[in-house]
């Protein structure tokens, strides 16, 4: 769910979105793409979070990683229970994927942060509307084992 959806959704109990809740959210996924960066970095992978401050519409991803032949495109949320991904934002991450061909193992990543719950993570081979919930999808080390598999 994009901040835009966010505010949308908020208008409809209490008006707007407040400029502290909106810092409050950015924060947090902020938080949580930096946090995947230094996980994925005792993982032995090179890691980067992707600083885009506005929606674009550039094939970016929130956090890319390499290691040997491998580059993983991930798109973060930061959520209580649920993590929504519109197809457009997974698009995104094949259309980078594809532009990095030159790494012959590319993964499409959703990762999910949920409050007092951890992490899950979902690999996706094709573009589409996706969906994460609190205590499904792989934890950190299952994705990287399963990557390191195929």
């Amino acid at each position: 769910m994009s901040l835009r959806d966010i505010a949308r959704e908020s208008r409809g109990r209490r008006g707007h979105l407040s400029a502290r809740e909106l810092r409050r959210v950015k924060k947090r996924g902020y938080d949580a793409e930096r946090e995947l960066v230094k996980r994925l970095r005792r993982w032995g992978f090179e890691a980067l979070r992707v600083p885009v401050s506005a929606p674009s519409r550039e094939p970016l991803p929130d956090v890319f990683a390499v290691k040997g032949d491998v580059i993983i495109a991930f798109e973060v949320k930061s959520h209580e229970r649920y993590a929504y991904y519109k197809r457009s934002q997974v698009s995104k991450l094949h259309e980078f994927l594809r532009i990095h061909r030159i790494y012959p193992k590319r993964f499409a990543v959703l990762a999910a942060k949920f409050k007092y719950k951890g992490w899950s993570f979902l690999i996706v081979d094709e573009p589409g509307d996706y969906s994460l919930k609190a205590g499904e999808g792989l934890s950190l080390s299952d994705l990287i084992r399963r990557i390191e598999e195929l």
